[in-house]
C-alpha cells in the first residue's frame, strides 16, 4: 500500500457534481437513497465511493476518466446462482440513466443477501464502526457529540485505522471556529480476543508509533486528506454541521481506544495496558466510555490512560 502522499482519498469535481445533480447518470438518486436509509454509510475513497451496510461493502462506484463502474461482491451470496438479483448486478459500466436504476432498485435485495451472509459470518467490529459513524455524523447525537467521523477503514503504510475523526467540541463558541479542529484516530476493539495478539492493543500502539515516527510529513498529509473528505461529506449532506473545516490544529493527534463489550472478569485488558504508561508516545492515548449507553463521542467521556486506569479499576483489573 502506498502511503497517503501518493494516494489521496477524494472525489473529482465531476463525481461530486454528479452526486449532487439529478441530471446525467442520476447519481443523485443513489445519494438520496443513502441519505434516506441510515443503515447505509457512504465513504469516500480515491475516485470511488464505498457504500457500506452492516460493515460490508454493498456497492463500490468508481470513476475513471469521467466513466463510472459499479461493483457488487457476489461472494456475499450464499447461493451464488441466486436469481433474486438481476444478472448485471456484479460489475457494470454505468453509461446512461437506465444503467443505475437496477442497482438502486436492488439495494433491498442486496441487503437481504448480506443479512444472510452476516448471520453465518458476522463482522461485529465493522458493524459497530458504522453505528458510530451514524451516531456522530448525522444521527440524533450528531449536534451534541464532539467528534465527527471523517473516514473508516483507512489503509496506511503501517496498517489499517478503524476510524479517523475530527475533534470539534460542540460548545457554541468552539463549534463556530473552523481553524482549530483536532484530529483523532480511533481503534475499536469488540470483545476480549480482539484486544490481544497481532491486531491487539499493544500492536496498534506500535503501529501508531511507526506511522508518526517514520515520516514527519505523515501527520500533515493525513490532516489535509481528512479535511478534504470532511468537507466533501459535508457538501453531500453526510455530516450534520454548519461549517467546513478550514484548518486542523498542530496539536498531537488523539489515539482513542473504544473497547466494546469488555468482560470485567477478563485479565486480557489489564495485560495489554501493562507498561504502556511508561512509554513516551508521539500521540495522546485516550479511552472512550459511553455516556450511559450508546456510541456518541463526548469529550467528557474521553479519558487519558492514567485517569482511565484509576476510574475503571474494578472493570480493568480482574479480582
Amino acid at each position: 500500500m502506498s502511503d497517503n502522499t501518493t494516494k489521496i482519498r477524494r472525489l473529482s469535481p465531476s463525481f461530486m457534481a454528479g452526486l449532487k445533480s439529478n441530471t446525467g447518470l442520476d447519481l443523485n438518486r443513489l445519494l438520496q437513497t443513502i441519505l434516506a436509509d441510515h443503515t447505509l454509510c457512504l465513504e469516500i475513497r480515491e475516485n470511488y465511493i464505498n457504500i457500506y451496510y452492516r460493515g460490508g461493502n454493498l456497492i463500490k462506484l468508481e470513476e475513471k476518466n469521467g466513466k463510472y463502474t459499479a461493483f457488487f461482491d457476489r461472494n456475499y451470496l450464499l447461493e451464488p446462482n441466486s436469481a433474486r438479483l438481476p444478472l448485471q448486478i456484479s460489475v457494470q459500466k454505468i453509461t446512461n440513466f437506465d444503467d443505475l436504476t437496477p442497482w438502486v432498485d436492488s439495494i433491498p435485495i442486496m441487503k437481504y443477501e448480506m443479512d444472510k451472509f452476516f448471520s453465518q459470518r458476522p463482522k461485529d467490529e465493522r458493524e459497530f464502526q458504522q453505528v458510530m459513524v451514524r451516531e456522530n455524523n448525522f444521527g440524533r447525537s450528531a449536534k451534541g457529540s464532539d467528534y465527527f467521523i471523517c473516514d473508516i477503514e483507512y489503509a496506511s503504510a503501517v496498517g489499517r485505522f478503524d476510524l479517523i475523526a475530527a475533534h470539534w467540541p460542540s460548545s457554541g463558541a468552539e463549534r463556530k471556529v473552523n481553524t482549530n479542529v483536532g484530529l483523532a484516530i480511533i481503534e475499536m476493539k469488540y470483545g476480549e480476543q480482539s484486544m490481544k495478539g497481532s491486531a491487539g492493543i499493544q500492536a496498534h500502539i506500535q503501529d501508531m508509533m511507526r506511522y508518526f515516527g517514520a515520516n514527519e510529513d505523515n501527520f500533515a498529509a493525513l490532516k489535509e486528506e481528512m479535511r478534504t473528505i470532511f468537507n466533501q461529506k459535508l457538501e453531500l449532506g453526510l455530516i450534520d454541521n454548519q461549517k467546513p473545516i478550514k484548518k486542523f490544529n498542530n496539536e498531537q493527534p488523539d489515539f482513542i481506544l473504544v473497547l466494546a463489550n469488555h468482560d470485567p472478569g477478563s485479565q486480557i485488558l489489564s495485560q495489554e495496558l501493562k507498561d504502556i504508561e511508561s512509554i513516551n508516545l508521539p500521540f495522546k492515548l485516550k479511552f472512550a466510555v459511553s455516556n450511559f449507553m450508546g456510541y456518541g463521542l463526548y469529550q467528557q467521556n474521553i479519558f487519558d490512560l492514567r485517569t482511565f486506569l484509576l476510574r475503571y479499576e474494578k472493570q480493568i483489573y480482574s479480582k
